[in-house]
């Protein structure tokens, strides 16, 4: 048996079946037909854009690099989200309402997933117009746009999880929602550390290219925020739309800036 064949194989398979599960789940959950019965749905959707996302890791990085990579972004992440659960700390204080599976100290490991979809989907974004040398504007400006990006996915997550799902509920408050502005600091913050080391290791070393899964990650990202663009629509929650959309423009515009940066340097 060729393994790297089968593995390929495998891959392909995770890809479509996310696709299925996308196409049902952005009609069932966008417009709120999801019967309390398949919750769990919830759970396998975000463990399969995970899954994605760690293709895309060992496909980039390589088979260890990739696979160590993603448990380290997975442990960090579900670390600093216990401690919000737990003290309020880096993204403030809230709990967990619904099951989203498997339970880590009080944080679903679905959200260590979701995490290292962020994680990769924005770094795909931004990878492609990378120098592949190490240099000082780069080691800036790769993180902070990967991390603006990361904020943008949270600013339409956060008001659909929090007050048109009750995902989870939020202890302490804020001007957007009612969420506490400490969420999207902590959302730049944990993203820029993980995104800066990875910035390291990726000029450090020879990275590969995948043309495929890099446009696969793109959409991913293209994609997960569309079905919460259209579960936003369907709540009425039309400033996180505009908000959203705002937001993306201005990371837009800044990695433009950043890129120009980066070619003349």
């Amino acid at each position: 048996m060729n393994i790297k064949a089968y593995g390929g194989q495998y891959m392909e398979w995770v890809w479509r079946i996310f696709l299925v599960w996308y196409s049902v789940g952005i009609i069932l959950v966008g417009f709120d037909l999801l019967p309390p019965f398949l919750e769990w749905a919830n759970a396998v959707f975000l463990y399969l854009a995970g899954a994605l996302a760690v293709i895309y890791a060992v496909k980039t990085l390589g088979l260890l690099t990739g696979l160590t990579f993603s448990v380290i972004i997975m442990a960090f992440t579900m670390w600093a989200e216990s401690l919000g659960v737990k003290y309020g700390w880096v993204f403030g204080a809230y709990h967990y309402e619904k099951d989203f599976g498997v339970q880590i100290f009080g944080v679903p490991l679905t959200i260590g997933f979701a995490w290292v979809m962020v994680i990769f989907t924005s770094m795909a974004l931004v990878r492609p117009w990378l120098n592949q040398s190490f240099s000082v504007p780069g080691m800036l400006i790769y993180p902070l746009i990967t991390s603006m990006l990361a904020v943008c996915m949270d600013l339409i997550i956060d008001p659909v999880a929090f007050v048109a799902k009750e995902y989870w509920v939020w202890e302490d408050s804020g001007p957007y929602y009612g969420i506490p502005n400490q969420n999207f600091a902590g959302w730049f913050f944990v993203s820029f550390g993980i995104q800066f080391l990875l910035y390291i290791w990726m000029t450090s070393k020879s990275a590969k290219w995948d043309e495929l899964w890099t446009k696969r990650m793109k959409w991913l990202y293209g994609m997960m925020i569309a079905m919460f663009v259209v579960t936003s629509l369907m709540a009425g929650l039309y400033l996180a739309i505009f908000i959203t959309i705002s937001g993306l423009a201005v990371t837009f515009i800044a990695a433009k800036t950043g890129r120009r940066i980066l070619i003349n340097e």
